[in-house]
């Protein structure tokens, strides 16, 4: 018998920013396929991109990045985001169009299998008894920097696909998939590397709870910024 993957999904916005300005989302679909998305906070109404990608992967079940499902999506991006009566510089911002980096799995529980697809520094952490299985787009805290690669709102736009990762693997139950936004995986990474289990248990779902712990990993050297978790129990 095989146990049905089950998600326990949290974030908190960036220390002086208001809650509504979180560009992070992630979300779980039919119980088989999560998704994270990051958007860049210098690109135009990048919360939106992120969530219509996550939504489109998670609960839609389309393959965000075949051309035609985006470029469909970025239209439907720009009907949300052209607002009557806005000043020039925010339409001018608008023009220049928004971005994320993107994270999916779609997991095959009757063959104990799963598959992940990023773009970018959003990533997946494949666990074992807090052991790390794999992780990608990136893998060592080294490699996340300021200029991630982005899937942007931009008509015909694949420049992403020069940096797809896709990664394939069997699981067993009690496994973990996270996926994380690129903070908190830069920092679970670390302590990895610093020869510390990656115990995702300890992360807590419920928001209050959440807060305090992401507190306190700031103060121990994670990054200030939107820090987002989906931790995927199989």
């Amino acid at each position: 018998m095989t146990n049905t993957p089950a998600a326990r999904l949290a974030t908190r916005h960036k220390e002086g920013r208001d809650p509504d300005e979180n560009d992070d989302r992630a979300i779980g679909g039919t119980g088989s396929r999560f998704a994270l998305a990051d958007g860049a906070s210098t690109t135009a109404r990048a919360e939106e991109w992120a969530e219509l990608l996550v939504a489109a992967y998670a609960i839609g079940g389309v393959d965000i990045l075949e051309l035609a499902v985006l470029d469909a999506l970025r239209s439907h991006w720009r009907e949300r985001v052209d607002t009557a009566g806005l000043p020039w510089y925010a339409q001018e911002k608008l023009r220049r169009g928004g971005a994320a980096t993107f994270v999916g799995v779609d997991i095959d529980v009757a063959r104990q299998r799963y598959r992940a697809i990023g773009i970018g520094d959003a990533c997946l952490l494949h666990l074992r008894d807090g052991e790390l299985i794999t992780a990608g787009p990136l893998d060592h805290p080294r490699q996340f920097g300021r200029t991630p690669a982005l899937i942007t709102t931009h008509s015909g736009d694949v420049s992403h696909r020069a940096a797809l990762w896709e990664h394939g693997d069997d699981y067993v139950g009690g496994d973990h998939l996270v996926l994380a936004s690129d903070g908190l995986a830069k920092y679970l990474l670390e302590q990895k590397r610093g020869g510390a289990l990656i115990d995702v248990s300890t992360i807590p779902g419920d928001d209050d709870e959440f807060r305090t712990w992401v507190e306190h990993a700031r103060r121990a050297g994670m990054d200030n910024d939107d820090t987002t978790i989906c931790a995927v129990r199989l």
